[in-house]
């Protein structure tokens, strides 16, 4: 549910949203921007509600039975700043800094997985997630922007780079700098994002470091589409590597690939998706192999009336040398989807 009000150019908008997963996530947020002159600014803030209905006995330890109330959601809070000029935009605080440049068009049903799927769970391309940062962006042209980011704080490196080396976010920090590019040359759109990072080590009131233990993140995202008119063919790649500086075996690797096409039939779209995936968790104890499989989707969206129908048949093929849990799953799914905007 939301509400926005509008005066000229300025604009204000408060939404709460809930959403059932596994448990139910309710979210505040309230945004607005305003305009003098060339210069647009705007502002969001997120803050998780956090479940109720636990009991938190504080000093009555004899109440029987009580249990504290948990923060699930706690990280969601967020809030950022942008201000821009149409050619120039800086943004401040926790957001989507750098674009991860996945372009890749999927189907309702569920072969479409993630980079790192036990942990960011990044569509594939640049493995990126929202942080607490600043970032300067600037079109060099119509069609040309390039985007520069900086981030220092306690989130995981570029918002996806988990600290592999034992360190925690009270004694470390996380900085990552990163640069995106955007480029539309006749009927293709490129997008390639760089970024590279580490945790630091925090300091006590004596600037003696705390420990020696850091993480180094890198990751490159190349995302490719072109208009055909009624055939939309797109390209997907990432890579991302995350190494322990003192367990020096400790070491992430993954990466990923999509192909595929949206072909229009009048209003209608049919949608085809290829993709391979590979997550490696090397650890101290020894050398881990890779997981690695192959999707494909088939999509079919139109419209009946007012409602948008949608049907996807999709595959997952997965292989682990040494994961027989995993090596040799398969998967195959058949979704249909029917739903109404109003």
């Amino acid at each position: 549910m939301s509400s926005t009000n509008t005066d000229g150019a300025n604009t204000a908008t408060v939404s709460y949203t809930v959403d059932w997963d596994d448990d139910l996530d309710e979210t505040l947020a309230v945004s607005g921007s305003k305009k003098v002159g060339e210069w647009t600014a705007s502002g969001s803030a997120s803050y998780d509600i956090g479940p109720r209905g636990c009991s938190d006995p504080g000093d009555n330890t004899s109440t029987a039975g009580a249990v504290a109330c948990a923060r699930k959601q706690a990280a969601d809070d967020t809030t950022s700043v942008t201000l821009t000029n149409g050619t120039m935009t800086i943004v401040m605080g926790d957001a989507s800094h750098l674009s991860g440049q996945n372009v890749s068009s999927g189907s309702v049903a569920a072969g479409q997985d993630g980079m790192d799927s036990v942990g960011a769970d990044t569509g594939v391309g640049a493995m990126v997630d929202s942080y607490h940062g600043v970032s300067l962006g600037y079109a060099l042209s119509d069609t040309m922007t390039v985007t520069v980011a900086y981030q220092v704080g306690n989130d995981a490196v570029f918002g996806a780079g988990e600290a592999l080396d034992g360190e925690t976010s009270t004694t470390h920090n996380a900085s990552s700098v990163g640069v995106g590019f955007s480029g539309t040359f006749g009927p293709a759109t490129v997008g390639l994002t760089q970024v590279s990072g580490s945790t630091a080590d925090a300091t006590n009131s004596s600037t003696t470091s705390i420990s020696g233990a850091s993480t180094s993140w890198s990751t490159m995202g190349l995302g490719v589409k072109i208009d055909l008119g009624d055939i939309d063919p797109f390209i997907s790649y990432g890579t991302a590597e995350g190494t322990a500086a003192e367990a020096a075996k400790v070491k992430h690797v993954h990466s990923g690939s999509e192909v595929g096409l949206t072909y229009a039939l009048g209003a209608d779209t049919v949608t085809l998706l290829i993709g391979n995936l590979s997550d490696q968790y090397d650890t101290a104890a020894g050398v881990d192999k890779p997981t690695e499989w192959s999707i494909m989707e088939v999509g079919y969206a139109t419209m009946v009336g007012p409602a948008s129908l949608s049907v996807g048949y999709g595959t997952t093929a997965k292989t682990d040398a040494d994961n027989t849990a995993v090596d040799g799953y398969s998967r195959t799914d058949l979704d249909v989807a029917l739903s109404i905007s109003f």
